[in-house]
């Protein structure tokens, strides 16, 4: 693994600082949740307007056709200027990416524009009440009718669904198939009835995940995304980009953190404990480990053209890290980090979602049991 940039690699590096440099993203808004979106869908028209939205897609697709190392310093970069990720972040990551593997020239033409602009946003349904991690037990039904089809069901951990346009949906169009069979990937318009979004209040006070209610929503066939019967295959094309370039951004965030606790520890003596600067060293190594390993499945993808088990476990690695972080913080700073609307009593209570979100602790597990110490499957 060669961390050294080649020439090029610099170059977009460079080009990318200039205009962060003299294109401030603005104070972020707090306490209120619709002006932070807003913010971060200006900030991305402000990237897509100097062609920086989606710098992974293909140039022929609006795109700067990244490398995938260009990827991941865009990543990096951002952070590092405390730049917010974009507001569309799905539909550049994930529906985008889809779409231009399995869509029609119709559907492209239709929907990549409004992705890298922000003007559409796209929330990703596959989640369900009875389903939990298990994506193959989805039971919300999709029925042939006319020209189109009628859907209904339920959808849950719907991020982005209240300000969404558009849903990478997955439904069951053949009642009578089992598992991954018979599911159908759909492109759901939002804005009609039959659907009925309602937001999940957390723990932060925010309302980040919705439930998303099914009865009497209609698509077309020229919404089906990859043929009717064939949604598992396109459900796989956006899972194997979810993490795409997060990694990269999440561990920059982590080190700030890392040095913000270090500084506030400082000022107070608090590193003085051998055991808190030893619990402050653990964690600073674990975001070290990181960022390494976000390279190192990078580079396996380079080299093979085939993503590995690292994007999983940066995913691991990274919410046990920030649980750890904002747990040190409350035990090491006391009931001052408690304080309602702090800085590390947002960050406690929101990092207690890290091992859920993104695909459970759990089922990035087995993952790391099955692909990199090849144990047999659970029975």
């Amino acid at each position: 693994m060669d961390l050294t940039f080649t020439p090029s690699e610099t170059a977009f590096r460079d080009e990318l600082r200039g205009w962060l440099a003299d294109n401030d993203p603005g104070p972020e808004p707090h306490g209120d949740e619709h002006a932070h979106f807003a913010w971060r869908l200006d900030w991305q028209r402000r990237l897509a307007a100097a062609g920086w939205s989606g710098v992974h897609w293909p140039v022929e697709h609006g795109g700067r056709g990244a490398t995938l190392t260009e990827s991941a310093i865009f990543f990096e970069e951002l952070a590092n200027r405390r730049a917010p990720l974009p507001g569309n972040v799905l539909g550049l990551l994930l529906a985008g990416p889809t779409i231009m593997t399995w869509g029609d020239e119709a559907q492209r033409e239709r929907h990549l524009g409004p992705i890298l602009t922000g003007e559409e946003v796209w929330c990703q349904g596959f989640s369900e009440p009875d389903a939990g991690s298990d994506l193959a037990a989805v039971k919300t039904r999709a029925a042939r009718d006319g020209d189109g089809w009628t859907i209904t069901g339920q959808k849950v951990w719907t991020s982005y669904a209240h300000h969404a346009r558009w849903c990478m949906l997955l439904a069951r169009t053949d009642p009578a198939s089992e598992r991954h069979r018979g599911l159908t990937y759909f492109l759901l318009d939002m804005e009609q009835d039959g659907v009925e979004v309602v937001p999940l209040r957390q723990i932060t006070g925010e309302s980040h995940f919705n439930e998303l209610f099914l009865d009497g929503a209609r698509a077309t066939d020229a919404q089906v995304l990859g043929g009717e019967g064939n949604g598992w295959r396109v459900a796989m094309t956006t899972l194997s980009n979810e993490r795409s370039g997060l990694a990269f951004f999440h561990q920059v965030r982590m080190r700030q953190l890392v040095d913000a606790l270090a500084a506030e520890l400082a000022e107070r003596g608090g590193l003085d404990d051998p055991r808190t600067a030893d619990a402050l060293a653990d964690v600073a190594a674990q975001v070290e480990v990181l960022r390494l390993t976000a390279y190192r499945g990078l580079t396996r993808l380079e080299r093979t053209g085939e993503p590995g088990p690292e994007s999983a476990l940066t995913k691991l690695m990274w919410s046990r890290a920030n649980q750890a972080l904002t747990q040190l913080a409350v035990d090491a700073l006391g009931p001052d980090a408690l304080t309602a609307g702090s800085r590390w009593s947002y960050e406690l209570l929101r990092a207690r979602g890290n091992t859920l979100e993104g695909g459970t602790t759990e089922i990035l597990k087995n993952i790391a049991a099955q692909r990199v110490l090849g144990l047999p499957r659970a029975s």
